[in-house]
């Protein structure tokens, strides 16, 4: 059975959806956290005592311990983790060593394998912004390089970062991007997407992130800034951060906006694809982003999405035909797409047949299982 030594938050949807398209696979994994949190997210939790599930154990010393190492190498550039991980790759000997997100299990990995004598295939999952995103600092430039210098093969999820990549010096084998945190049963999703038509929605979904690169405080001006369109709309903000709900309960209470808030991980992934099957309109702004699960999840159900043009979202949709593409920092332009799609009966369900069949060809679990099932034997 082949041995995957797995570096990533314990506590991402991300990382438990990655894990669930291997039940049932001769892969045995080990995952190290890399996260600061102690809380292990309940689908991944679900596989360490499932009899289906993937072959999984978490090192558990790091889960108890997550915090105040996390804490310390904040000061120490990782190094407190990093000796774990290299003893733990001495002890469990693995065949393969997988780090999902530069920032996080990436630069751990880098400080890891300085000093690992024998060293197993080594892979680094991209999540976004890891390049696109951190290559402007000098200090973090540096340590991208380090760590690419490290890796024999990158698995992305956008042509950009193929570039991007290259530019710092990556020479190893380069996957070709695909959506790295695995698909979605589309056809499941079309019946969803397809009871209530898009035009006769009445429903505006707004992603509540305002910390690191988020700016749903500049979504949601935007959609101040067309209230008086808004009568019979609710607006929905969800995965909101303090910040996103303050200003999100401010503009209601201003404008006597149908307002409802959801905070970070309240809602289900069922409970998210329900919201996305009622919105017409998708609201996604950020200054970097590699290819939102958000915008996923409007492609395969219906919401007409508005994408800031700091993500790979040209890789997916047209602008103007099946989405916006527009700049975070200019909110007249978000207000304008905006009010578009609020009035564009046509657009926004037009769009919405042609984003389900992009999902239906690009999306679907049937399609990325073809190149998972690879993944680690390739």
């Amino acid at each position: 059975m082949k041995k995957v030594l797995l570096v990533a938050m314990a506590d991402s949807i991300h990382t438990a959806r990655w894990l669930e398209q291997f039940r049932g696979e001769p892969i045995q994994f080990v995952l190290f956290p890399s996260s600061p949190h102690r809380r292990v997210h309940p689908k991944i939790r679900e596989m360490l005592t499932s009899d289906d599930g993937a072959n999984l154990r978490l090192y558990g010393l790091l889960r108890r311990l997550a915090l105040p190492a996390w804490a310390i190498d904040r000061f120490v550039d990782n190094r407190l983790r990093g000796v774990l991980l290299r003893k733990l790759i001495r002890r469990e000997k693995p065949d393969i060593l997988h780090a999902m997100e530069t920032q996080g299990g990436g630069y751990i990995l880098r400080r890891a394998l300085n000093r690992v004598d024998l060293v197993p295939h080594t892979i680094l999952t991209l999540w976004g912004s890891d390049l696109y995103w951190f290559r402007q600092f000098p200090g973090h430039r540096r340590k991208i390089k380090e760590t690419l210098d490290l890796i024999d093969a990158l698995a992305l999820e956008c042509h950009r970062d193929v570039q991007i990549a290259r530019e710092l010096g990556f020479t190893g084998r380069i996957i070709p991007p695909f959506p790295v945190t695995g698909g979605y049963d589309t056809e499941a999703l079309a019946v969803k997407a397809t009871a209530i038509c898009p035009s006769q929605r009445r429903m505006i979904l707004v992603k509540g992130h305002t910390r690191f690169v988020g700016r749903a405080d500049l979504a949601l001006k935007a959609i101040e800034d067309v209230h008086d369109q808004l009568a019979g709309y609710q607006i929905i903000v969800y995965s909101a951060d303090p910040k996103a709900r303050r200003i999100a309960s401010k503009l209601s209470r201003a404008h006597q906006l149908d307002t409802e808030i959801h905070k970070r991980g309240a809602l289900t992934h069922t409970q998210v694809f329900d919201l996305f099957s009622r919105a017409r309109i998708y609201l996604g702004v950020s200054l970097s982003d590699g290819l939102p699960n958000s915008l996923q999840e409007a492609l395969c159900l219906g919401a007409f999405p508005i994408q800031t043009n700091t993500s790979c979202a040209d890789e997916w949709i047209t602008p103007g035909e099946t989405g916006f593409l527009v700049s975070p920092n200019d909110t007249e332009a978000i207000s304008s797409a905006l009010l578009v799609a609020l009035t564009d009966d046509d657009l926004v369900d037009s769009a919405a047949v042609k984003n389900r069949a992009t999902a239906n060809a690009r999306l679907s679990s049937n399609q990325i299982q073809q190149i998972t099932k690879h993944f680690y034997s390739d």
